[in-house]
């Protein structure tokens, strides 16, 4: 073997929630895992970007062992509601029998909750900051090469390492990408009024302005809009800033101050055309990437994450090889359609909702009455849209 170089049975590319994830649910496991990343959690600024993880979620943050740490820091959303024009809408946990839908919970928090974890389980081993420089698959393994030199031998190699996944792109492996003329501007506010735990959407024609809330007068913000209006918009100052907020949210949560400086990123929605390779899996963001509206993207993440720790964990205790092509095809199999469906849904959400067509905003008023009106449909959208039921142990609050 090379001087420098190891073994282990899962290879992990990228630290970021999802791949902490993994990393954290096996590991507890007693399952072998790399994990390789360019960027500490430490080496991360805090920031305006929270996660807004439904039930599911919660419970797949859980089985890694991260969510005691989060806790203090995460506000429960027990209603959403959306403002469109004079329709208001809102959806109640209650009426489905929940006391909330999730946790809003700081980005930064998360991840930092789930590298301490990680750093504390003996059977995973990290290297950071370190990237993937190439990998080939040869003899029932995968020999994957980083930037140090160092080579490591594994028998499953996961890309968990984002849009520009650098592991999707070695294993061939085409992606779809729609790039929407929208930024969104994130940041955290206080402000004078309660939020009540109830998350507001505002629909506007350049997109979506959300108010999420967060432990005591706290809430984020996730602005969208266009490329130059988010520009000009960045370019205020904070008085200036506080103001349009303000006029935009009407006064919802009265007088506010900025907790963080905003920011912005461009959005867009990436479907990898497979999510698997021999001996390669994708995960999260590295195989589907979606706009902000109705915070589906790290859910969505999240049960890939479940999926595919049941189907390792599983063959493992069955001294069966988790990289065999078969249970591969079973991990794309139980993840196509949750997978497609949102990523479809959630573009043709984005495009109805940001739009200034007088007869698409008619269509989806009307919609929107419709489901205020009829009480088993709305529930029907709740359960289907803020609950989903996913057939993943992990994410139904059961053991590995």
């Amino acid at each position: 073997m090379h001087k420098d170089s190891c073994q282990t049975d899962i290879l992990i590319i990228g630290g970021g929630i999802a791949g902490l994830a993994l990393a954290a649910i096996l590991g507890r496991a007693g399952i072998a895992v790399t994990l390789v990343d360019n960027a500490p959690p430490s080496d991360i600024k805090p920031s305006g970007r929270t996660v807004a993880l439904m039930l599911g979620s919660i419970n797949i943050i859980k089985a890694s062992g991260a969510w005691s740490a989060c806790e203090d820091h995460a506000a429960a959303l027990e209603i959403m509601r959306i403002r469109d024009n004079k329709i208001d809408i809102e959806f109640d946990s209650a009426e489905i029998g929940q006391e909330e839908f999730g946790y809003n919970v700081p980005n930064s928090i998360l991840r930092s909750a789930l590298y301490e974890q990680v750093k504390s389980l003996p059977s995973v081993s990290l290297h950071t900051p370190r990237t993937l420089k190439n990998y080939l698959t040869e003899n029932n393994r995968i020999v994957a090469e980083l930037d140090d030199g160092t080579n490591i031998f594994a028998r499953l190699l996961v890309g968990a390492d984002g849009r520009n996944s650098r592991v999707r792109e070695i294993a061939g492996i085409k992606s779809h990408e729609i790039k929407y003329d929208q930024q969104a501007i994130t940041c955290i506010v206080n402000h004078s009024h309660s939020h009540n735990n109830t998350s507001t959407e505002f629909h506007f024609p350049a997109g979506p302005l959300a108010l999420v809330p967060l432990p005591g007068n706290q809430s984020s913000i996730v602005w969208v809009e266009t490329p130059e209006r988010a520009q000009e918009i960045l370019s205020l100052k904070e008085s200036d800033f506080i103001n349009l907020l303000r006029e935009k949210t009407e006064d919802l949560l009265g007088g506010m101050t900025l907790e963080t400086k905003p920011e912005s990123w461009p959005l867009s929605s990436v479907r990898a055309r497979g999510m698997t390779a021999p001996r390669t899996a994708l995960i999260a963001e590295a195989a589907h990437v979606m706009s902000p509206i109705t915070a589906q993207g790290l859910n969505l993440s999240l049960r890939d994450v479940a999926v595919l720790a049941e189907i390792i964990a599983d063959a493992l205790r069955l001294g069966l090889d988790p990289g065999a092509q078969t249970l591969l095809k079973k991990y794309e199999s139980r993840r196509r359609l949750d997978v497609t469906g949102h990523v479809f849904g959630v573009d043709g959400m984005n495009r109805i909702v940001s739009n200034d067509n007088p007869l698409l905003q008619k269509i989806r008023q009307s919609g929107f009455q419709t489901l205020s009106r009829i009480t088993p449909l709305k529930k029907f959208a709740m359960r289907a849209g803020l609950a989903p039921v996913t057939g993943s142990r992990l994410a139904g609050g059961e053991p590995l």
